[in-house]
């Protein structure tokens, strides 16, 4: 009697423990399976899924919609995972991936009064300007973000510090095409001061961009590169020393002649 209790009890902790490894096993599996989606708390509005932890199924498509409170504005969403940080517009969607973990936030910008005017009542077609700051200078108005009834009437100006000058304008924003007035778009324009003119219920980024006086100035993206010096050398040094090489090269040539007729 007593050795069928001690093999019933020993078959019954066997069990356990077979039951035991084998849960461990399906909720590791369940886990792999799965994605974590880590939505951070954000000043100045909420966000759809609200601030938390959630899990989904590997391949789900996560909608993530920001909603300003008043007084702000939506200024982009930042998902960063071990792989690397995407910035970008609202609203946006994420394909998770099995075993990721995903770190989720909503960024907003306090609006501030533009410049003669006053805050629209109407946000959904107010065109939101977001003057960004910039290395070497500042901007008049200030760096920040302003909402317009009429985005016509804002001129930004780009002031550059002593030592720096101002190169060009890089405009950015959502959608980028076919909302920026109704004439040719050009992101990267060097106007100053600079009228503002894009469409309304739209949201656009202004970066002046300056550099260093006698320093190189940089090509705006899209435009055709202009030849610039060998290796930081002036383009007369440049010359002298391709000259210099091609003489070496005619004489070199005229040895091996000379000596070849001397055979």
């Amino acid at each position: 009697m007593f050795k069928l209790t001690k093999i019933f009890a020993l078959t019954l902790l066997a069990s356990l423990l077979l039951i035991a490894v084998l849960n461990s096993g399906m909720i590791y599996l369940k886990a792999q399976n799965q994605a974590t989606v880590v939505i951070l708390d954000s000043i100045g509005g909420t966000t759809e899924p609200a601030a938390g932890t959630h899990t989904f199924p590997a391949g789900t498509v996560v909608e993530l919609r920001a909603t300003p409170i008043d007084g702000f504005v939506f200024f982009y969403w930042i998902i960063a995972t071990d792989e690397g940080l995407l910035v970008t517009e609202n609203p946006t969607t994420i394909t998770v991936n099995a075993g990721v973990t995903y770190a989720v936030e909503a960024v907003f910008q306090p609006l501030q009064v533009p410049p003669g005017g006053t805050i629209p009542t109407d946000m959904a077609t107010a065109a939101i300007v977001i003057v960004l700051s910039a290395a070497g200078g500042t901007t008049s108005p200030s760096p920040g973000a302003y909402a317009l009834a009429n985005a016509e009437q804002l001129r930004l100006t780009a002031i550059p510090d002593n030592g720096w000058q101002f190169s060009h304008w890089v405009i950015s924003g959502f959608p980028i095409e076919g909302a920026h007035g109704e004439f040719p778009f050009d992101p990267t324009p060097t106007d100053n001061p600079y009228t503002v003119d894009h469409g309304y219920g739209n949201t656009y980024n202004y970066q002046a961009v300056f550099t260093p006086i006698g320093g190189a100035t940089p090509t705006p993206p899209g435009a055709t590169p202009t030849p610039g010096p060998i290796a930081g050398l002036s383009t007369e040094t440049a010359i002298i020393i391709v000259l210099v090489v091609v003489i070496i090269i005619i004489l070199i040539a005229f040895g091996v002649y000379a000596a070849r007729r001397r055979k």
